[in-house]
């Protein structure tokens, strides 16, 4: 049971290597009585992932309504086709929730529409104030 609860996904794995192994442990647990159900075998193959796929994880994890759980063949079914869809785009370390760029241009203040004089959204100076 250690190995299963400590069982971690290398980064840049195969899913498909990590499913056999996740598998290969449950199954050898089932056979000396350990059984899990279908939701708990999900969340625990979800833990396993690495922080590479944390934004799958929480997708899935909060994709849930009241009513539904969580199965197992879901949870393969849409890590699978995420690692495809990884592999087809070329991301390979990544976060496919990450932005490319973010926070401003360098280029800042040198846009036709910019004028460096504008006092547009600045507090006025007290000597400007008259009484």
């Amino acid at each position: 049971m250690k190995r299963l609860f400590n069982m971690k996904m290398s980064k840049g794995g195969s899913v498909a290597d990590h499913l056999n192994d996740f598998n290969t442990v449950t199954s050898q647990l089932s056979y000396v009585g350990v059984n899990f159900d279908d939701e708990v075998r999900a969340l625990l193959f979800l833990c396993s992932l690495p922080e590479s796929w944390n934004g799958l994880v929480m997708a899935i994890s909060n994709s849930v309504s009241g009513s539904s759980t969580l199965t197992f063949d879901d949870v393969v079914g849409a890590i699978l086709s995420e690692e495809m869809r990884r592999k087809s785009s070329g991301e390979t370390s990544g976060n496919a929730l990450s932005a490319e760029s973010r926070g401003r241009k360098m280029e800042r203040g040198k846009s036709s529409g910019y004028c460096s004089k504008s006092r547009k959204g600045r507090s006025k100076s007290r000597s400007e104030i008259v009484c």
